[in-house]
């Protein structure tokens, strides 16, 4: 099992992001893997992400519409309370959506989708340019 992590859909949705390309890819195996699924709270963190950028909400809406074609509900894996519970006890170095995400990845024995050295030292991870 793959995870997408907010990069991701950050690298994805933006066109001059020098990841964009890989970005893609990944996003797109949403729909072409069976093993790759993104977490309801790297869709919290995304939207975090955008409004703490500025994004109108007319931008934020227009982001939302291009990834519903791709982020279908059955490619959505929910963050549970256990979860939360793990992220309140997060490890030092990790932010509360990063100890999110590796406590989920921990519980699937799943790869995480990132860029990020501070995850990579808890879980595996993967960042295959394109």
């Amino acid at each position: 099992m793959k995870l997408l992590d907010t990069m991701v859909l950050v690298s994805a949705m933006n066109p001059i992001n020098k990841y964009h390309k890989t970005g893609m890819t990944y996003l797109r195996a949403l729909r072409t893997s069976d093993a790759t699924r993104v977490p309801t709270s790297t869709l919290i963190e995304f939207d975090l992400v955008m409004r703490n950028n500025k994004y109108t909400e007319g931008e934020i809406a227009d982001t939302w519409a291009a990834l519903a074609s791709l982020v279908e509900r059955n490619f959505v894996v929910t963050t549970l309370s256990s979860h939360l519970m793990a992220a309140g006890m997060r490890v030092k170095g990790l932010t509360y959506f990063d100890s999110l995400i590796t406590a989920l990845a921990k519980e699937m024995n799943a790869i995480v989708i990132t860029r990020d050295h501070a995850i990579s030292k808890h879980v595996h991870t993967e960042w295959k340019p394109s």
